[in-house]
C-alpha cells in the first residue's frame, strides 16, 4: 500500500499560530545571544537587561493571538495535515485561552526573575513559548500521534521551568517529582494509544470513531477497553484528578510562581480538549464502558480536592488543591459529553476554562509579588495584616479568591452556573448537587485567607525592608552601630579597667545591612501590575458579558470533531 500526501498552503494557514510561536522561539534565543552581558560572559551569566527578552516573547504571543483571532474571520479548513490537527472554531477558542495564559505568565516573569537574580532569561522565555506550542498541538490534535507529540513538547519544557530556581531545593524537588510522575503518566498514555491502534488499526480520531461505531455494538472489546483504561490514567494525571493528584501541591509550591500560574491553566486546557475529543466524541458509542469510571473520578476529585484544601496554611498549596477541585468540576463536562449532550458538555468546559483563566492567574500573580527567594512570604502567618501593609495586593488577592469561590458577579459564579446547568440538562442532577455542596464547602478556605489579611495582625505591622518582596513584613531586629557584638559587658561604676576600649567615633553613620536577598525591583514591576490589571478586568468582564455569548460558544464547540 502506498501513501502520498502533499502539503498545501491551507495546511500551514490552519496551524499559523503554532508556526508563529516556533519562529519566536528561534528569535528569542538569537536575541539572547546578541544582548550584552554584565561582566565576563559565561554559562552562569546572562543579559544585564531584564526587559528586552520578555518583550520579544510577549510580541510573539501577541502575534500568535492576532493570527488566531484572524482565523475566526478568514475562510480556512476545519482540519490540517491530513486531519491530524484541527483548526475549527472550538480549537481556536482553546488557542486563545492558552495564549492569554502564556502572555500573562510572561508579563509576571521579569520582576520575578530580577528579584531572584535568575540570569538565564533566554532559556526561560524560550521554554515558555515551547510549552505554549506543545499545549496548542495537544489542544488541537485530532490524531493520537499529535496528542503524544504535543504532550511531550510542553511536558519537557515544564520539567525545566519547574526546577528553574537552582538555589531553591523545593524547586529542584518540584521539577524532579513532576518529571518522574509525568513520565509514568506519559507511558500509560502511550501504551493506551498503542492498544487502541492494535484494536482499531487507526490513530485518527475520525477513523477510530467510525470503526468503534461499526464494530462495538454498544460495548468495547477487551483490547480497546484496556486501552481506554490506560488513556484515562494518562489524561487524569494531566488534569490533576484524584487519585493521580499527588504531584500537584508539591510542584505548584516549588515551581516559580509565574510558571505555576501559566501551567495551572495551560495543562488543563490541553488535556481537557484532548480528553473530551477522545471520550466525548471518538468513544461516544461505547460510553457505557467508560462513563462510570469518569463519573467516579469526577466526584472523588471534587470532594477530595475541597476537603484537602481546608487545612492548608500555605496559599500556594491551597490553590493547588483548589485547582484539583476545579479539575473535578471540569470533568463534569466530560461526563455530560458522553451522556448524549456532547456539545453542551464541550461548550461548558470551554466557558469554564475561560473563566478559570483570569481568576487563577490573578491569584498566582499576587503570590509572585509576595514570594521571596527562599520560597516564603505567602504562609498564612506571613499574610496576616497584609491589608495594612499593602492594601492593593490584599484587595486584589481577596478579589481573585472570591472569584474562585464563586461569588457573583465574577467569573467563578458564571462558570459554575453553566457547568452545573450542563450537568442538569445532561441527565446528571446528582453531579449538580455534589458540585453545589462542594462549592459551599470551598468557600471556607478562601474566606479563611481573606479574613487573615483583613482582620488580623494590625498591631506591630512594619513596612518591608531592603531585600524583601512586596507586602511582606519581617520581625523588627535592633541594629547596633558596633562592628562586632559585645560579649561581656563591663559595669559602668567599676574603677578598674582591665582592657582599654577603643572609643566609638563621634559621628555614627547608618549601617549597611547586607542580606542574601536582592533589592526589590520597582522598575520592572509595572509588567506584573499590568498582568494583574488584565486578570482583574477579565474576571469581571468574562463573568458579566461573556454569558450572553454562550450560544455562540456552544456552536463553536459543535465543530470540535468536524
Amino acid at each position: 500500500m502506498t501513501f502520498t500526501y502533499s502539503v498545501s498552503p491551507q495546511d500551514w494557514l490552519g496551524i499559523a499560530p503554532i508556526v508563529v510561536l516556533v519562529l519566536m522561539v528561534l528569535l528569542t534565543m538569537s536575541v539572547d545571544l546578541l544582548l550584552p552581558h554584565a561582566g565576563k560572559r559565561s554559562k552562569h551569566s546572562g543579559p544585564a537587561n531584564f526587559a528586552v527578552l520578555p518583550i520579544v516573547a510577549l510580541v510573539g504571543v501577541l502575534l500568535a493571538l492576532a493570527v488566531t483571532i484572524a482565523l475566526f474571520f478568514i475562510e480556512h479548513p476545519a482540519s490540517a495535515f491530513n486531519n491530524m490537527i484541527g483548526s475549527d472554531n472550538g480549537t481556536l477558542y482553546a488557542y486563545l485561552i492558552i495564549l492569554i495564559a502564556g502572555g500573562l505568565g510572561v508579563l509576571l516573569s521579569p520582576a520575578y526573575l530580577k528579584r531572584l537574580n535568575l540570569v538565564h532569561q533566554g532559556e526561560y522565555y524560550a521554554l515558555m513559548l515551547l510549552a505554549m506550542t506543545g499545549m496548542l498541538l495537544m489542544a488541537g490534535a485530532t490524531n493520537f500521534a499529535i496528542v503524544f507529540v504535543g504532550l511531550e513538547i510542553f511536558s519537557l519544557a515544564l520539567y525545566i521551568l519547574c526546577s528553574f530556581i537552582d538555589q531553591r531545593p523545593t524547586s529542584q524537588e518540584a521539577g524532579m517529582k513532576y518529571f518522574l510522575l509525568s513520565s509514568f503518566a506519559s507511558a500509560f498514555l502511550l501504551y493506551g494509544i498503542s492498544l487502541i491502534y492494535a484494536a482499531t488499526g487507526h490513530t485518527s480520531f475520525i477513523d477510530i470513531q467510525s470503526f468503534v461505531a461499526t464494530h462495538s455494538h454498544g460495548h468495547a472489546p477487551l483490547l480497546l477497553l484496556t486501552g481506554m483504561a490506560l488513556l484515562t490514567v494518562g489524561f487524569a494525571f494531566k488534569v490533576s484528578a484524584v487519585p493521580f493528584q499527588s504531584w500537584t501541591p508539591d510542584v505548584y509550591q516549588g515551581a516559580p510562581a509565574p510558571v505555576t500560574a501559566f501551567m495551572s491553566i495551560g495543562t488543563k486546557v490541553a488535556a481537557l480538549l484532548a480528553f473530551v475529543r477522545v471520550f466525548g466524541f471518538m468513544l461516544s458509542s461505547v460510553q457505557n464502558d467508560w462513563m462510570p469510571v469518569v463519573w467516579g473520578i469526577a466526584v472523588l476529585t471534587i470532594v477530595a480536592g475541597n476537603l484537602m484544601a481546608l487545612g492548608q496554611s500555605n496559599i500556594k498549596r491551597m490553590l493547588a488543591y483548589s485547582s484539583i477541585a476545579h479539575g473535578g468540576y471540569l470533568l463534569i463536562g466530560i461526563v455530560v459529553s458522553g451522556a448524549g449532550q456532547r456539545h453542551i458538555g464541550a461548550s461548558a468546559i470551554l466557558f469554564y476554562l475561560s473563566c478559570y483563566l483570569f481568576m487563577n492567574i490573578g491569584a498566582f500573580g499576587v503570590i509572585s509579588l509576595l514570594e521571596r527567594r527562599d520560597n516564603s512570604g505567602y504562609e498564612l502567618a506571613e499574610l496576616r495584616g497584609l491589608w495594612y501593609r499593602n492594601p492593593w495586593l490584599a484587595g486584589l488577592l481577596a478579589f481573585f479568591l472570591l472569584a474562585l469561590a464563586g461569588f457573583p458577579p465574577m467569573v467563578g459564579f458564571a462558570g459554575k452556573y453553566y457547568l452545573f446547568y450542563a450537568a442538569l440538562v445532561g441527565g446528571h442532577p446528582e453531579l449538580l448537587i455534589i458540585g453545589i455542596l462542594a462549592s459551599v464547602l470551598g468557600i471556607y478556605y478562601y474566606l479563611r485567607f481573606i479574613a487573615t489579611m483583613f482582620m488580623e495582625g494590625r498591631e506591630g505591622i512594619r513596612g518591608t525592608g531592603r531585600g524583601e518582596s512586596y507586602g511582606t513584613a519581617r520581625p523588627e531586629v535592633p541594629v547596633t552601630p558596633t562592628r562586632r557584638p559585645i560579649r561581656n559587658a563591663v559595669p559602668a561604676a567599676s574603677s578598674v579597667t582591665a582592657v582599654a576600649e577603643r572609643p566609638l567615633p563621634t559621628k555614627v553613620t547608618s549601617p549597611v545591612i547586607r542580606t542574601s536577598e536582592p533589592e526589590p525591583t520597582r522598575e520592572l514591576e509595572w509588567m506584573s501590575w499590568l498582568a494583574l490589571g488584565i486578570a482583574a478586568l477579565g474576571t469581571l468582564v468574562v463573568g458579566i458579558i461573556l454569558p450572553f455569548w454562550l450560544p455562540t460558544i456552544q456552536q463553536a464547540a459543535q465543530q470540535l470533531m468536524r
